[in-house]
C-alpha cells in the first residue's frame, strides 16, 4: 500500500512524540524534541549518503577495471539513489516544523509540486537531467571512453556521468564539466565506439632535392618498424597492399608533403606511436641524407 503525505506525517509526528517523551522527562521544552528529531534526521540522511556513496564508488572501480560496460548505468543510478534520499530526509525535516507540513501536503495535493517542477526546468536543471537520461538510453559514450567534444574542440576521457553533467578529464589531465543539455546536443567523436581501433596523419615535409621514393620507403619503414604500429590490412589483399600507407599529399611552396596512415589499437597507442615517429623519422632521415623542408626566403635587388 502506497504511502500518502498524510502518512508520512502521521509517522514523523509519532517520532517526535516519542522524542519529546524523552526530552520531557528531562523537563526540557516540547521544541528541543523536535529540534533534536531534526538533527537526528539530519544526521542519519548524511550517513546514509556516506554508505551509499562509497558502495557505489567500491561497485563502479570494480566494474571499471573488469570492463563492464554497465559501469555507466550504475553511475547515473548512484545519483538517483542519493537524490531520493536527500529528497526523503527534506520532506521529512519540512514535516516536523510546525504549521511546514500542512503546507507541504497542500502542495502535493494541489499539485502545486508540478509548477516547482516546470520551474527547475525553466533553469535548464531538467533539460540536463533529460540529456543524462538520453545518454544513459542511447549510449553515444560510456565511463571510460575517449571522446573529442567537436563544439568546444577539446578531447578527453569520460570520467563521469551525473544527473546533471559529464565530466571529461584531459590528456593535461584537467576536468571539463559539460552539462548533459549541451553534451547530449553536440557533435561527439567517440573514439571508443565498436571498434577501438585509431588512425593517425603523420606528416612531413621534405625538400624537392630529396630523393622521393628513397623517403617514401624510409618513411614505411620506421612505421613498420614500431611495436604500437598496428596491420589493419584486409587478409585476401594482403600481399598486394602495403602495410603502411604513405602518400604525397601536398606539393607546398618549399616542401613536398608526406602523409603515412599511422593505425594503432587505440587512442592512447596512436598518440605515443606518433611521437616515437617524431624522433624516429628525424634520426633516419638525416642518416640518409634526406632534407626536411623548411621556408626559404629569396631576396633579390
Amino acid at each position: 500500500m502506497p504511502v500518502s503525505a498524510e502518512n508520512a506525517e502521521e509517522v514523523t509526528n509519532d517520532a517526535i512524540e516519542g522524542v519529546q517523551s524523552v526530552t520531557s522527562l528531562l523537563h526540557l521544552p516540547d521544541w528541543v524534541g523536535r529540534v533534536l528529531f531534526i538533527v537526528l534526521v539530519i544526521a542519519v540522511m548524511l550517513l546514509l549518503v556516506r554508505l551509499v556513496n562509497r558502495a557505489f564508488r567500491r561497485t563502479i572501480a570494480a566494474m571499471a577495471a573488469a570492463g563492464n560496460s554497465s559501469v555507466t548505468l550504475i553511475s547515473f543510478a548512484r545519483y538517483v539513489a542519493l537524490f531520493a534520499i536527500y529528497f526523503a530526509g527534506c520532506v521529512i525535516v519540512i514535516s516536523s516544523i510546525p504549521g511546514a507540513g500542512d503546507s507541504l501536503n497542500a502542495l502535493l495535493a494541489s499539485g502545486g509540486i508540478l509548477a516547482v517542477i516546470v520551474g527547475f526546468a525553466a533553469q535548464d536543471a531538467l533539460s540536463n537531467v533529460a540529456g543524462g537520461v538520453m545518454i544513459l538510453i542511447f549510449k553515444p559514450f560510456v565511463i571510460g571512453d575517449f571522446v573529442r567534444y567537436v563544439d568546444a574542440g577539446v578531447s578527453g576521457t569520460i570520467e563521469e556521468i551525473s544527473l546533471r553533467h559529464t565530466a571529461i578529464r584531459t590528456p593535461e589531465n584537467k576536468r571539463l564539466i559539460i552539462p548533459n543539455g549541451k553534451i547530449n546536443q553536440g557533435v561527439i567523436e567517440n573514439a571508443n565506439y565498436t571498434d577501438t581501433r585509431v588512425c593517425e596523419f603523420f606528416n612531413v615535409g621534405i625538400t624537392y632535392e630529396s630523393d622521393l621514393e628513397r623517403a617514401i620507403a624510409i618513411l614505411r619503414a620506421e612505421v613498420m618498424k614500431q611495436p604500437l604500429h598496428l596491420d589493419v590490412r584486409d587478409p585476401v589483399t594482403q600481399a598486394e597492399d602495403p602495410e603502411v600507407q604513405v602518400e604525397v599529399v601536398e606539393l607546398a611552396d618549399s616542401a613536398v608533403v608526406l602523409r603515412a596512415w599511422l593505425w594503432s589499437k587505440d587512442i592512447s597507442s596512436a598518440f605515443k606511436l606518433k611521437f616515437l615517429l617524431n624522433k624516429a623519422v628525424k634520426l633516419r632521415f638525416d642518416a640518409e641524407g634526406i632534407e626536411f623542408a623548411y621556408p626559404h626566403l629569396t631576396i633579390t635587388k
